[in-house]
């Protein structure tokens, strides 16, 4: 698939195509853009995804190549997963990506799922990374159990940023919902958030994250400065982006097929 290719933007030609992703190699390429966009800046959701273990260049290296094997491994098992890409025809190299997420019945049917990080050793450092993913799973998973499609992941390396790319990205999304008459859903960051409204989105809430616990170690106390992510913005688009007189997701009930 490909689409919206020639932007124009400080009077030059930025020739760019979006593609779905379809090859583990494709794969890389959009994981080499998420590690380098989200040190730039820096972002701590990027440890929790992707924790380097150790202080040497060959352990960033190891992370790398873990996070590409568990990245394309669960796109293959996940049918709802759809990767694209947005490539650079100058340098033909990705320099954003987004993953969406489709579901034509109520992904929920049992519940919310209790979120796991295997990719952490079992230790308070696992334990942090799944109280927080857990809790910005929770209105999701509470909220959206009727058809919909959610965004996952966006990133846009920092040289490529402003000139339509992350724009080019939401489109599949939001001409996909709207073609389906469903709504869509996203956690998104402050990074973010002004291109979401632009394509139709609201915040729902600011999400903080509760961290305390009735005996915090100095470990777990070191790991909460340090990992803690910024808030998100719970985000959602009604059904063919009508506001008018919609009725929040919470309000919608669900469906169980």
């Amino acid at each position: 698939m490909s689409f919206d290719n020639g932007l124009v933007n400080d009077n030059k030609l930025l020739q760019y195509v979006v593609k779905q992703a379809k090859t583990k190699e494709e794969m890389s390429g959009i994981m080499d853009v998420i590690w380098k966009a989200n040190y730039d800046p820096y972002d701590p959701v990027t440890q929790l995804f992707f924790p380097i273990l150790g202080p040497t260049t060959a352990d960033r290296e190891s992370a790398i190549t873990e996070s590409k094997e568990r990245f394309w491994s669960s796109h293959l098992s996940d049918p709802s997963s759809h990767w694209f890409y947005v490539e650079d025809l100058i340098t033909g190299r990705p320099v954003g990506c987004a993953q969406w997420q489709l579901f034509k019945t109520n992904p929920f049917r049992d519940g919310s799922p209790k979120l796991e990080a295997p990719w952490w050793p079992e230790k308070e450092h696992r334990e942090f990374c799944e109280l927080i993913l857990n809790q910005i799973f929770k209105a999701r998973g509470s909220w959206m159990r009727r058809p919909h499609l959610a965004l996952n992941w966006m990133a846009v390396l920092p040289g490529h940023r402003r000139r339509g790319v992350g724009r080019m990205l939401m489109k599949w999304g939001v001409e996909t919902a709207d073609k389906l008459g469903i709504e869509s859903w996203m956690e998104g960051s402050s990074l973010g958030k002004i291109l979401y409204e632009k394509c139709g989105y609201r915040v729902l809430f600011k999400l903080t994250y509760d961290v305390a616990k009735r005996e915090m170690t100095d470990q777990w106390r070191k790991i909460t400065h340090e990992l803690t992510p910024p808030p998100f913005h719970l985000m959602w688009r009604p059904a063919n982006g009508a506001w008018e007189d919609a009725r929040m997701p919470w309000e919608l009930g669900s469906i169980i097929a």
